[in-house]
């Protein structure tokens, strides 16, 4: 059975880390909760293939980016650039996370990248997705904005 992005999005929004108090934390707790909840699928930390790198990948198909938080503008010019290579390098699906406390201005950012992402021809599937968890997520006021984002 053939795990897609969209699997893999459902089983992180049921991801509740605890205790954990550095991104490489959430990247262990991320790593089992997957391998607990995809028992058949390889699911691997540190993943590299060519010049591509991520920080848990799924059967090779689905690379995932985790953040621990984004609080400054070099985390998010880092992160902007790693989305162009991964949509230049990687012809899969990247789901990127940001979880922890960010900035909300730097998180539109971000979610303004994957939007500009998103493929303009109806044929063509989606491959990079954006999750927020914890304070990164919209609050109730902001859905408008980011709710278009995230359909």
């Amino acid at each position: 059975m053939s795990v897609s992005a969209r699997d893999v999005m459902k089983l992180i929004d049921a991801w509740h880390p605890r205790g954990c108090k550095t991104e490489k934390d959430l990247e262990r707790s991320l790593h089992k909760h997957l391998e607990k909840n995809l028992p058949d699928t390889d699911v691997q930390k540190q993943y590299a293939s060519g010049r591509v790198k991520g920080d848990i990948c799924v059967d090779h198909e689905i690379l995932i980016e985790l953040k621990g938080g984004l609080k400054s503008k070099a985390q998010v010019q880092r992160l902007l650039g790693q989305l162009d290579f991964y949509a230049a390098q990687w012809e899969k699906e990247v789901v990127v996370i940001v979880c922890g406390d960010s900035q909300r201005d730097l998180v539109r950012q971000v979610a303004a990248k994957v939007e500009a992402l998103k493929p303009t021809s109806f044929f063509e599937e989606q491959s990079i997705f954006l999750v927020l968890r914890g304070s990164a997520a919209p609050r109730k006021e902001e859905k408008g904005f980011l709710s278009a984002f995230f359909k």
